[in-house]
């Protein structure tokens, strides 16, 4: 879970390198993308014929087809941040959007040998829907940046889903993080959840890493390796995320930002004080 520009794609390949783990990336956009990765002839063919086997064994358990256009709409009922809003409960169609995020799930265990899957889709109320609909031993990672990067993220043009103007993005940031912070506290009742920041995670990669391994109690050891060693990181069939996904190979790269001491960045950490100190 987490804001946009955030690094949850590094984390999610790095978590992909340990030890029988998959990094699939964001699946929230499975739905929105039709089941079809976006970046055309830009991502792998390994990833392009993974998603491809799994959408022909998922239109199998769906003979009357798969309503696209509708679970779309209930995607964004039921994950997205406004659905702080929607007051009303319709069984039908929590019956058919949580059928279908059980069937993609269990679909994709059911076609790789790896036990455990990443799924980096960063939505506090998609995760708590997760937690509610699947069977699985679930483990959550709250990643945080600090608001000064994700603004200055926001802040480019031309970039994957559009820009934020300063303020914008502070509200963003602002909103996301509280509902985090509200996620994190119904899922620590159930579930383990581990709170990492990106500057630790970029900063001191071997102590985060250990500690997510720990926490959550999964073999990080090819990775934390892989990063002691200056290694290449290997790509899974990352579905959606940073443009990073379509390299062929990627390190680590160990480097903080620094920001300049500005009225507009003083602001954006006061801002920001109760959900990123």
């Amino acid at each position: 879970m987490g804001a946009g520009r955030s690094g949850s794609t590094i984390l999610d390949i790095l978590l992909g390198n340990g030890e029988d783990i998959l990094s699939c990336g964001e699946l929230r956009w499975y739905v929105a993308n039709q089941g079809i990765p976006s970046g055309g002839k830009k991502i792998s063919p390994k990833t392009a014929i993974f998603w491809q086997k799994i959408g022909t064994k998922l239109r199998e358990k769906f003979p009357d087809g798969i309503e696209f256009s509708q679970l779309k709409k209930l995607s964004r009922k039921y994950e997205y941040h406004s659905g702080i809003f929607n007051l009303g409960f319709d069984k039908k169609e929590w019956s058919r959007y949580s059928q279908f995020v059980s069937t993609l799930y269990e679909t994709i265990f059911e076609n790789i040998s790896q036990s455990t899957i990443v799924d980096s889709s960063k939505y506090p109320y998609r995760a708590l829907k997760v937690a509610e609909i699947l069977p699985y031993e679930i483990g959550f990672i709250y990643l945080k940046r600090d608001p000064r990067g994700v603004v200055k993220s926001f802040a480019k043009k031309g970039i994957p889903l559009g820009s934020k103007p300063w303020l914008s993005a502070n509200l963003y940031y602002l909103l996301n993080n509280l509902l985090c912070q509200f996620a994190v506290y119904r899922l620590k009742r159930k579930h383990k959840v581990v709170e990492v920041k990106y500057e630790a995670l970029i900063g001191k990669p071997i102590e985060t890493l250990t500690r997510i391994q720990d926490e959550l109690q999964i073999n990080l050891e090819p990775a934390i390796e892989k990063v002691k060693q200056d290694e290449f990181l290997m790509l899974g069939p990352i579905f959606e995320g940073n443009i990073i996904r379509m390299t062929e190979k990627i390190k680590l790269e160990k480097k903080l930002s620094i920001y300049p001491k500005t009225l507009k960045n003083w602001f954006t950490r006061l801002i920001n004080f109760v959900v990123y100190r």
